[in-house]
């Protein structure tokens, strides 16, 4: 399709549907639509899709993400994850404004949510439905893609490549045995249609957070004009692994990508302005051959008080506006839909927010025969753990016990709930547990939530802390990804770089703090008789004392662990102060003895 050509009367047909959804917010609130429609829940084995919209509709849909994720293994390299995807399909805008919260729906018509107790897609399926191609859909499939390549992956790929293959699987479509694949989503034609050029260094040195508004959706279109030149033609395709290959090793002497095209910059400058005049096929291919179990399909009626408890649940722990989740209470209590388990999801979202007495005053309120319900276990569990770390030096460790042990009954209830084994490892932590315990534990959370910032962050640490260089970077390129702190991801790229002793220019961006990386990379300068103290607690906070002196290797030591000690309290970090290496030698990780 010529790029040049745009359907114009769709950008007509856009415009006039906004006035109508203006007029229909008009008559109905987000919780009423919510509280008031009909639930169905649909399961394939690697999705369980909520929805209130047509149960057929969504069920094809189901369908089609088992098929993109058969076509997506065999193009895209992925470990594959132990839980369900959970997709909330709402039927219109008001729906979609309801679950997720957001103001700018009609911009936003779909979204990932990396929760600790899972991972969950939001999507609206009414969402620019005046365009061709179904956005929502597209919007869905292209989310899918980088939730497959950001999950236990050792992969970092380019920020315009991330996108731009994204965009290129978004608009797959399925017929038989066959799937078509490259056509242009009709957003991004109109983006190249009309938007100003993005200059092909841009593209190239773009990073997460480095774009406006205006560059990144520039960033999406020529991300997939290039991609799409790059990943149909054989030769080209190879140049582009090269490319890549290196790219995520971040070797200094790697190759640009014109040079492994043959090419010099300016040729590649002048091929990438042309392309938006060129034609851009899409290309039709067999089905891999798989069991036609693969794409087996179950609906189901969802009971109405599921349906609430569920999205009230969501509501709690994606920290949305308390205000906005009692609303949807009171008004499901009006419609008599009531359970006490509606009462935990705002003494959730009060603890979300900071309000302990709150939270406290919620759980309080739920009478003792559902106590030994599991929600409320959970609920209190978390309370009580949240009360005691604010108090850091001055922690009743009895009631800490006692918190593990509701942990310990919550992991054996559901061992599925990625929260229950991050709290549980944190509890072990604070209570002095062998690292190696907790860090067992920690696995199990990161296994069932490799995307959670929070699970992955505290587990990279622990990985580069020790040594584990390979699993190290398998949960760290992704979470750089995620990542859009400054402090926090120039604290990642030290760690990386030190760890694999990377020197190129990539990964050499000055830390807005010292890191673990820098301190490290300061100990192994020292020389004479040295020793690098660590504490490490869950937050990823660490305090690190280093010691060097001309005789005594057991003063260096004595010496690493009082400034370690003196710098956790000043800090607060919970973790202990540990001997971690005495000259060259890593004694304090809990595994092997190596070198640093």
């Amino acid at each position: 399709m010529g790029l040049g050509m745009v359907y114009r009367w769709f950008i007509c047909k856009f415009l006039w549907a906004l006035l109508l959804s203006v007029a229909f917010l008009g008559g109905c609130t987000s919780t009423q639509k919510l509280v008031n429609s009909k639930w169905y829940e649909i399961e394939t084995k690697h999705f369980r899709i909520v929805t209130n919209g047509n149960s057929e509709k969504v069920e094809r849909l189901a369908v089609d993400l088992e098929r993109l994720r058969v076509v997506a293994e065999r193009h895209i390299g992925f470990i594959p994850d132990q839980q369900k995807l959970t997709v909330y399909a709402l039927s219109d805008t008001l729906s979609f404004k309801g679950v997720s919260g957001r103001e700018d729906v009609r911009m936003v018509v779909g979204l990932f949510r990396n929760t600790s107790h899972g991972s969950f897609a939001l999507v609206n399926l009414a969402g620019n439905k005046y365009f061709p191609g179904n956005p929502a859909r597209q919007i869905l499939f292209h989310e899918y893609v980088h939730f497959l390549t950001y999950g236990r992956s050792s992969s970092n790929l380019p920020y315009w490549y991330s996108e731009g293959m994204a965009e290129v699987f978004s608009t797959i479509s399925f017929r038989e045995d066959e799937y078509e694949l490259g056509m242009i989503p009709i957003s991004r034609a109109i983006t190249l249609d009309y938007s100003r050029e993005l200059p092909l260094k841009t593209l190239l040195e773009a990073k997460n957070g480095s774009l406006n508004n205006k560059d990144r959706e520039a960033l999406y279109a020529n991300g997939w004009m290039l991609a799409h030149w790059l990943i149909f033609d054989r030769q080209r395709a190879k140049a582009l692994g090269r490319y890549l290959n290196s790219y995520n090793k971040g070797l200094a002497e790697a190759r640009p990508l014109w040079e492994e095209l043959g090419m010099t910059f300016e040729e590649l400058e002048s091929q990438y302005r042309s392309l938006p005049k060129s034609k851009f096929g899409y290309f039709r291919m067999p089905m891999p051959k798989v069991k036609e179990a693969e794409f087996n399909s179950a609906v189901t009626r969802l009971p109405k008080k599921n349906a609430i408890l569920e999205i009230a649940n969501f509501m709690a722990i994606t920290g949305q506006e308390v205000a906005q989740l009692k609303s949807f209470i009171d008004y499901a209590e009006k419609q008599e839909i009531r359970s006490y388990e509606l009462n935990s999801a705002m003494a959730v979202a009060e603890l979300q927010a900071g309000n302990f007495p709150k939270a406290k005053g919620w759980l309080d309120s739920i009478p003792v025969e559902f106590h030994g319900e599991r929600w409320f276990l959970e609920v209190q569990a978390r309370i009580g753990l949240a009360e005691e770390l604010s108090k850091f030096e001055n922690i009743n460790l009895n009631a800490v016990v006692d918190i593990r042990d509701k942990y310990v009954k919550l992991v054996n209830s559901q061992d599925d709930v990625p929260i229950y084994w991050y709290e549980l490892a944190v509890v072990m932590q604070v209570l002095g547990y062998p690292r190696e315990d907790y860090l067992e534990i920690l696995e199990q959370a990161y296994l069932r939530a490799p995307r959670n910032v929070r699970i992955a962050w505290w587990y990279a640490h622990e990985l580069y802390v020790s040594r584990d260089k390979e699993y190290f970077a398998q949960v760290a390129s992704p979470l750089m990804v995620q990542l859009s702190n400054l402090e926090r991801e120039s604290r990642l790229t030290s760690m990386r770089r030190e760890i694999e002793q990377i020197k190129g220019d990539r990964l050499s961006a000055k830390p807005v703090k010292e890191g673990l990386g820098e301190k490290l990379e300061k100990y192994q300068s020292m020389t004479g008789k040295k020793a690098v103290a660590l504490a490490l607690d869950f937050r990823g906070s660490f305090a690190v004392g280093l010691s060097e002196e001309n005789v005594d290797q057991q003063v260096a030591n004595d010496n690493a662990l009082g400034l370690c000690e003196k710098y956790r309290k000043r800090y607060k970090v919970f973790g202990k102060c540990r001997l971690y290496a005495e000259g060259d030698q890593v004694v304090g990780t809990g595994a092997i003895e190596i070198r640093l």
